[in-house]
């Protein structure tokens, strides 16, 4: 599962990062393609904002080569009408054992249509012994070398050449399927969703499902390569699993589970959420405590209860409403 990502690189550091060789097997920078669905970076990106993806340039008319589109993160149903962003099917993620037989993803999936949704990380939450624990959201990314913190972009490099290829921040690339859909005034929008499976060891312990992750350069090429068929292709998938040290992940602040806060700090590492902890004989005695306090501190005034409690007014305070991931 996927539910919310970050993506903080300017749109030329992303053409960097998502390099590719090309037939004389040299790196080349990958391009923009301009849509109608602006790329926008950020620390906290939820479904239906964009995520830059990577696609084979002859779904733009370019012989070959691959381009970067940015597309609305969840896919647009064909039979919506209206709003495309008001439509209220959950389809950021797509399984993967499911695919061939959805009427929603088959289709494209058939016509080629295949991406690479790319991040620096995404986020996911685990839940607390009982329901009432607070969940506790982790920053997932992979593996930096050393000396790189996930979380402090100063510690990054932003080197590129045709000889070497991308030496900066390792980026995630995950499968995905895209589709276009055609607004009422005539535009045409690209969405997408990522491909998920089930978790293995890595990360069974967070979720019961993740992300298909396309880990090198040959992967993004199979994925990406239109002659394979669907069959081909999701036996492809079908194939690659996570083995320990592709990723990394550390606790961040309950402060991403609000989608519209976009702050820095939405990833960075902090201590882990207690988790409460109820204890009835404590609790007890606090309340007890806390009775004798008040009923001694009553006696030894001398002013007329009525105006503290006789006003009428109530003291009860409004409990703070825990926000849902």
């Amino acid at each position: 599962m996927c539910g919310r990502a970050c993506c903080s690189l300017n749109p030329d550091t992303v053409s960097r990062a998502c390099n590719y060789k090309d037939a004389s097997g040299k790196w080349r920078t990958t391009s923009w393609i301009k849509g109608d669905v602006e790329y926008k970076p950020s620390f906290n990106i939820g479904p239906k904002d964009a995520l830059p993806c990577i696609v084979a340039g002859s779904h733009f008319g370019k012989q070959d080569g691959r381009v970067v589109c940015s597309m609305m993160w969840s896919m647009i149903p064909p039979w919506h009408e209206g709003d495309y962003r008001k439509h209220t099917l959950s389809t950021h993620n797509a399984r993967l054992e499911n695919l061939q037989k959805s009427t929603l993803y088959g289709p494209p999936l058939r016509r080629g249509q295949r991406c690479i949704v790319v991040c620096e990380g995404f986020y996911e939450w685990k839940a607390g012994k009982t329901k009432k624990d607070t969940k506790q959201p982790y920053y997932i990314y992979a593996t930096q070398d050393n000396g790189i913190k996930t979380d402090d972009s100063t510690t990054w490099k932003d080197e590129w050449s045709e000889e070497s290829g991308w030496k900066g921040f390792k980026v995630l690339k995950m499968a995905g399927i895209f589709n276009k859909f055609k607004t009422g005034e005539g535009k045409i929008v690209y969405s997408c969703a990522i491909v998920t499976t089930e978790s293995n060891n890595v990360l069974s312990w967070l979720h019961n499902r993740v992300p298909v992750f396309l880990k090198t350069e040959e992967d993004s090429q199979i994925w990406l390569n239109e002659e394979l068929s669907v069959a081909q292709a999701i036996n492809k998938l079908n194939k690659l699993t996570l083995s320990d040290g592709d990723l990394s992940w550390h606790t961040v602040s309950t402060s991403v589970n609000n989608v519209l806060y976009k702050s820095e700090d939405c990833r960075k590492e902090t201590k882990a959420v207690e988790e409460k902890k109820s204890n009835p004989s404590s609790f007890m005695a606090s309340w007890l405590k806390k009775g004798s306090e008040e009923l001694a501190k009553r006696k030894s005034t001398n002013t007329d209860d009525d105006h503290s409690y006789g006003n009428g007014k109530s003291d009860e305070t409004p409990s703070k409403i825990a926000k849902k991931e």
